[in-house]
């Protein structure tokens, strides 16, 4: 089982990182008002739709792919590391949470975690999370039965997760704020040293919504996350005055259940 730091366990569920995942795809739903309502604080933020692009040579969301997966180095994760540099209130997390990761997930990560730990990384633009305390978001969004495993959220609550299909590792992206779940790199060393560091990401994305919510809001405590009220997810719009920070886990949980409340 998965020993977190703080005290939390892991249920058991969701332990089959590398099993072929079935779950149910959030649907796209966008806010009618995304475009012409940021200030310039909050402009280039915006949903990344679709993957990647049909004439881009990437998978999209579903795909199988046939080649092994290369196993990464111990050190194959400085790159992140330099760019987004661990807070300096990570926590190392136990020798039962390493011992039970090793051999589950990729040795990079387990490396990360043994070396720096989880928390906050790059001034709270991502954190690099404990699994167990985020599985039952990941459970709640995607059913059950989900075998991906939570590893990285952005300041604003993108859940990116981890597992394997054919052998080949997969990184996708659950974006509750536009109800998607996107494929975003088919190799786990990659994920961490060019798509979150470089230009095309969330994190990128969000730098001035993140920007203006530490100045209205202060720094985000353990697990916490800035979102907007009302909900994007149900119609509301990306401004400085909408901005509110809280428990990460719970307002993700809170998203779904509203947006279930609202289409039935």
């Amino acid at each position: 089982m998965w020993s977190v730091p703080h005290g939390r366990r892991h249920t058991g569920r969701g332990r089959g990182v590398l099993g072929r995942v079935e779950y149910r795809r959030a649907q796209n739903r966008r806010s009618a008002n995304w475009e012409g309502t940021m200030s310039d604080q909050f402009s280039g933020y915006a949903p990344q739709a679709g993957g990647y692009p049909a004439d881009g040579g990437r998978p999209s969301y579903g795909q199988q792919w046939d080649a092994p997966a290369a196993q990464p180095s111990a050190q194959s994760l400085q790159g992140f590391v330099a760019a987004l540099p661990p807070d300096a209130d990570v926590v190392r997390p136990s020798e039962d949470f390493l011992t039970y990761a090793e051999g589950r997930m990729p040795a990079a990560l387990v490396s990360l975690w043994r070396e720096h730990g989880v928390g906050f990384y790059g001034d709270q633009r991502v954190a690099v999370l404990d699994p167990g305390a985020w599985m039952q978001v990941l459970q709640t969004w995607l059913g059950p039965d989900v075998t991906s495993v939570p590893i990285v959220a952005t300041s604003f609550g993108h859940l990116y997760h981890y597992d394997q299909v054919g052998g080949q590792d997969r990184i996708q992206c659950l974006d509750p704020h536009f109800q998607s779940n996107t494929v975003v790199s088919n190799d786990l060393v990659e994920f961490f040293e060019e798509h979150l560091p470089g230009s095309g990401s969330h994190v990128s994305d969000l730098e001035g919504p993140r920007g203006g919510a530490r100045q209205k809001l202060g720094r985000l405590e353990t697990d916490e996350i800035y979102y907007f009220v009302p909900m994007l997810a149900l119609g509301g719009t990306v401004s400085p005055d909408a901005l509110a920070k809280g428990p990460g886990q719970e307002h993700l949980t809170q998203i779904h259940r509203s947006v279930g409340q609202t289409r039935g």
